[in-house]
């Protein structure tokens, strides 16, 4: 596969063991700030814009999580990375698959939040969440989609200030570029590839997240280093959500592959 010749954005900060945190749909590195903040005092963080996302350029023709992750590679091999250990939120996780499973040479471990193996609607809810988000895709301004978005992945008094700021953030997103981004997401399997994995694997789900958290587990345990953990009364966008919780469990997860 050619990995391509986009230059992605990133953002790095500290030394050590490299650390790759891959954002999700519609988000980029600034969403993990916290995480760069946490870990960045005993690992090298890098957080990087995929492309179409945050400030990495990207062609709405060739988007795919396939793409993505050639390019995380040519990023891994041109700062000369070794044993490198992925964090991937979301869409983000299944391109940390990705990696894992067609490029395990680099990677020393694989922690999933909140994603499977897997993007296909298959129950009536999953279908109208689906048809939902379309329907706003097509008719609803992409700041408006941001507020709501923001607003139920984040609610209440003590998630004002970060409800604005990712809010500022998300609006920024050109329409077509989140339209091929989430395509791109939908239909996305990699369910065949998963016998290629052979690096530690921490699936880290939240109660109320969109998946289930059952399958999750199951995924975590068919692996013998898997690992499971589900952070409790959390949404999908737990590291934005929870920060001081994630990081906890994160962490012990990180020690253990140091």
């Amino acid at each position: 596969m050619e990995k391509g010749q986009a230059t992605l954005h990133y953002l790095r900060k500290g030394l050590g063991q490299p650390l790759l945190l891959l954002h999700g749909l519609g988000s980029s590195s600034e969403d993990w700030l916290h995480q760069i903040d946490a870990f960045s005092d005993r690992f090298d963080v890098i957080a990087p814009d995929f492309p179409l996302h945050g400030a990495s350029p990207g062609n709405i023709e060739t988007f795919s999580l396939l793409q993505c992750a050639g390019l995380i590679v040519s990023l891994i091999e041109g700062l000369e990375l070794r044993n490198v250990l992925v964090v991937g939120v979301s869409m983000g996780g299944m391109i940390g698959i990705e990696l894992a499973t067609r490029f395990p040479q680099h990677l020393a471990g694989l922690c999933v939040v909140n994603a499977l193996a897997e993007c296909r609607p298959r129950k009536l809810n999953e279908w109208c969440m689906l048809a939902s988000r379309r329907f706003l895709l097509k008719f609803v301004s992409v700041e408006t989609i941001a507020k709501l978005m923001a607003k139920q992945l984040l609610p209440g008094d003590a998630h004002a200030q970060t409800r604005d700021e990712v809010i500022s953030r998300w609006s920024k997103n050109h329409r077509e570029s989140y339209i091929a981004s989430f395509n791109a997401v939908v239909g996305w399997d990699a369910l065949d590839k998963l016998s290629n994995l052979k690096c530690p694997l921490f699936m880290l789900t939240s109660e109320f997240d969109y998946t289930p958290v059952a399958s999750k587990k199951v995924l975590a345990y068919l692996y013998p280093e898997g690992q499971f953990a589900c952070l409790p009364n959390a949404r999908h966008l737990v590291p934005l959500e929870k920060p001081t919780e994630f990081n906890q469990i994160l962490s012990k997860w990180l020690d253990e592959q140091t």
